[in-house]
């Protein structure tokens, strides 16, 4: 955006406001003057926050001929170095519909009293201290189609007819109509230029206009077309850096770029100059080049010009990165591999319904004072590593050993790749992850030296290694639905408008609710999720992938992925969270549970038996299944077939699924835990009773048809002090209890018994719907207690029959049994397993007590 100052005055007054600034009071008085080009600021305001610390939302209140402005207080600003300031629309409900600048500015000149006064413009990233004054200007002016173009200026203009007096200069492009994009009223700043000729998508066109000045066209919406998409996408398997000893070549996709460099710098400090080499245009859109000789450690970003601006950025299929993920670096990845890597995976069938998985967040394992785990190794990737650590009194096993011991074989991570909102040089903050930065680099702040590139892949590595010979499976969670800040990810700067869905009006899509998300469906997307999962999976001998919020990406991607990991290992399991959300693609191409027939041995977790077990879980008190809500006992039962199309308005919902293809489960790692949920929706109840209901709710998921799915210390009662949205919170609220684990003891040796006897008996996992169909019956009781029998012949059980009961009412009820026979208890309200706990001796009744799961077998 191109200003100039009134008078040599307020330029005087500018170099005084950049003097060093003055110390901050405890609470900041600041005026804040906005100006939109067409002069519409509905809904547009203000967030504000001392950098560091939280922020809160301002509301302009004042109008003058700039635009609008206020005067705000900003409070705890004693002791912050500036104010950070965005300005975001506020639209039907949502207070961040959208950013008019992607990036997070800050206040850093003040006034001699500590106010401070700024000016801010539509799109202009600068903040200005001293009023502006905005000459006309074309502000983009991008291509949306094969001839046309959509042109924004700064200052409301009337076309009258015909090409309005703009000009092209390019590859045979005249302008034949210049109109307002929208109706209403008679001026705009949003033009459509239509051209009589196809634009080249690989040429270099500029708009002119005598009044407007000139810009450099860019690619938009045309990034969508199949034209686009035949003439650029590179199917290589050698995009970012490969090294080699002797040189190490360098490949970028950027076909939108009229340049590109190479940027390799001395060292990892801010202000580090960069050398630069010339990139040398290639095949399908992308730039090359190479720097012989042995590059390892080099650090290194791109730098590529799109328009008339320069844009510097990671490479996104770098694999190490300097703190914080500021740049790349190139790594000869045999250098990162401990010794004996790898060590052989865990033996395991590669059949969904055969594991049982458990999910942790890496620094929750080991930050209590009670985890028995190395201080140097709490809330780092190592603590995973270490054997025999026990609570202060000995008594209990904590960490990997207390995991290991409930007979689990899959462990699934929370995101362990390099995320956005932990400061790896302190590392004194929690966060779950679920923001990514450098999707193929590993968490620094999980690392015991995130300052090395080296240190954080060979710790991961060791890792895994060290759960493998511990015989657990690891999965990742992964996040390739979004970014944490779209405007400023490597993604957005390489190939602006190409890597994120956009709304008709060209705002980012929000089906994540955070901001953007990711265009899996187009090719290079797609290709750059398949290539990660590629990596990961061969790089770090990892087991499967957990995909968050899933049902953004498209089927086609789903289950491109599911193939490219079978040529690699079939055993690798993959499941994700089939919600249905957004409205930017059609509704049969998501990769939601309404699709997951489309999608063969991808599984879904099934909130239908989650919320139906033990009620809503955006809605604290409303009660479930286990509580005593009978109404909702079709639901139950839908979860306990797996979801398949059972008849009788059980399951079917998915189409006609595998029972694997769902993951049962009542808690996770967000929303309420069981406990706290069971505090929230019984607050009457007694501590007894609460832990009876949680046992019934626990066993109704974890006998379920399909895939078990346990968060970690759920086997404990694990609480988070009623925390629903724990992403951020301390490690107070986050971290494991390790001393809990002891006094819920008997609960633990439950979940001990249940991960058992599930484990020996495959007529609780059976495989296919046709087998469920065939061998699980369902027997009708009054009060909804829910009857089962399991047909242990019929799958090869050396059971030839399981009755499974649930009682979630207030008093015991007496059941029919199948046949009158010697029934053997195995699981009751205290005690879960193999081993028989009753016999009830030739008789075809039984009585399960209130709220409990009874199951036994002949």
């Amino acid at each position: 955006m191109k200003v100039r100052f009134a008078t040599l005055a307020l330029v005087a007054a500018m170099f005084a406001a950049a003097l060093p600034a003055y110390a901050l009071n405890a609470t900041t008085t600041v005026t804040v003057h906005y100006q939109r080009f067409d002069n519409d600021y509905t809904g547009w305001n203000l967030w504000m926050w001392p950098k560091g610390k939280d922020g809160a939302g301002y509301t302009f209140t004042e109008k003058d001929e700039f635009g609008v402005w206020g005067t705000f207080k900003v409070p705890n600003t004693a002791s912050a170095e500036a104010i950070g300031v965005i300005v975001r629309l506020s639209k039907d409900g949502n207070d961040w519909a959208a950013k008019d600048v992607s990036e997070d500015r800050y206040i850093t000149s003040f006034l001699p009293d500590g106010s401070a006064e700024i000016w801010l413009i539509q799109e202009d990233k600068q903040i200005y201290y001293n009023q502006p004054v905005t000459t006309p200007e074309i502000v983009s002016a991008s291509i949306d189609d094969i001839r046309t173009v959509t042109l924004r200026v700064n200052k409301l203009f009337t076309p009258i007819s015909g090409a309005n007096d703009f000009t092209i200069t390019g590859p045979g492009s005249p302008v034949v109509s210049a109109v307002r994009t929208t109706s209403g009223a008679k001026a705009s700043t949003s033009l459509t230029i239509t051209t009589a000729a196809d634009f080249a998508l690989d040429g270099n066109y500029r708009i002119s206009h005598p009044k407007y000045g000139e810009a450099t066209l860019v690619m938009g919406n045309v990034l969508n077309s199949e034209r686009f998409n035949a003439l650029f996408t590179y199917d290589g398997n050698d995009l970012g850096n490969t090294y080699t000893s002797s040189k190490t070549s360098f490949r970028v996709w950027a076909p939108t770029a009229s340049a590109a460099k190479l940027a390799v710098y001395p060292n990892d400090a801010f202000n580090a100059k960069s050398t630069e080499y010339d990139m040398a245009k290639d095949v399908k859109g992308t730039w090359v080049t190479s720097l012989n000789g042995d590059q390892h450690g080099t650090i290194y970003t791109y730098k590529v010009k799109i328009g008339d601006t320069w844009n510097e950025a990671v490479d996104p299929y770098v694999r190490a990165a300097t703190i914080n993920g500021v740049r790349g670096v190139v790594v000869d990845l045999a250098k990162t591999n401990p010794a004996g890597w790898p060590s052989p995976k865990p033996a395991f069938s590669g059949e969904p319904t055969d594991a049982v998985f458990y999910e942790l967040h890496v620094r929750d394992l080991s930050m209590d004072a009670n985890s028995g785990i190395s201080p140097q190794h709490r809330g780092k990737f190592l603590a995973l590593t270490e054997r025999g650590t026990k609570t202060p009194d000995g008594k209990g096993s904590t960490g990997i050993d207390a995991i290991k011991e409930l007979g689990i074989t899959h462990l699934q991570l929370l995101p362990i790749y390099d995320y956005k909102t932990i400061d790896e040089t302190t590392n004194d903050k929690f966060n779950w992850g679920y923001d990514p930065l450098n999707y193929n680099v590993p968490e620094g702040s999980y690392s015991t030296k995130p300052a090395d590139p080296l240190n954080r892949i060979n710790e991961l590595k060791q890792t895994i290694d060290s759960l493998h010979q511990n015989g657990l499976r690891v999965i990742m969670d992964v996040v390739y639905n979004h970014v944490f800040d779209a405007g400023t990810h490597s993604f957005e700067q390489l190939v602006p408008g190409y890597f994120f869905r956009r709304n008709p009006d060209g705002s980012l899509g929000n089906g994540t609710g955070v901001g953007n998300e990711v265009a899996s469906e187009r090719s290079m997307a797609r290709k750059y999720i398949v290539d990660s999962i590629k990596y990961w999976t061969t790089e770090y001998n990892l087991d499967g992938f957990r995909f968050d919020l899933m049902g953004i990406h498209d089927v086609t991607t789903m289950n491109v992925v599911r193939a490219a990991l079978d040529t690699i290992d079939p055993t690798i399991l993959v499941i994700g969270e089939g919600w249905n959300m957004g409205n930017l693609l059609p509704s049969d191409q998501k990769a939601n549970q309404t699709n997951a027939y489309k999608m063969p041995r991808i599984s879904h977790f099934n909130d239908g038996i989650r919320d139906g077990v033990k009620g809503s879980v955006f809605e604290a008190a409303q009660i479930g299944y286990a509580q005593g809500a009978l109404g909702r006992v079709n639901e139950v039962k839908s979860g306990i077939v797996g979801n398949v199309s059972f008849g009788g308005g059980i399951g079917g919902t998915w189409g006609n699924i595998q029972p694997g293809q769902s993951v049962t489960y009542v808690e996770a790692h967000d929303n309420l835990t069981l406990a706290d949920k069971l505090s929230a929706s019984m607050p009457k109840a007694s501590a007894a009773e609460r832990q009876r209901v949680f046992r019934l709710a626990s066993s109704i998921a974890l006998l379920a048809q399909g895939l078990p799915f346990i968060h970690a210390g759920q086997e404990f009662m694990r609480s988070k002090g009623g925390d629903e949205n724990s992403y951020k919170s301390s490690d107070v609220v986050n971290s494991l209890k390790w001393a809990k684990r002891n006094q819920h003891a008997a609960t633990v040796n439950y979940f001990k018994g249940l991960i058992e006897l599930r484990a020996q008996h495959p007529a609780l996992r059976m495989r296919t719907s046709a087998d469920v169909k065939a061998n699980l019956k369902f027997t009708k009781h009054p009060n909804d207690v829910i009857i089962y029998t399991l047909n242990g012949t019929a799958v090869g059980d050396s059971w030839n029959r399981i009755v499974v009961a649930h009682n979630p009412n207030k008093q015991p009820m007496q059941i029919t049994l199948p046949a009158t026979a010697n029934w053997q208890v195995v699981v009751n309200g205290a005690k879960a397993g193999t081993k028989t706990l009753q016999t009830l001796k030739a008789t075809k009744r039984a009585t399960i007590p209130a709220q409990t799961t009874l199951v036994m077998h002949s």
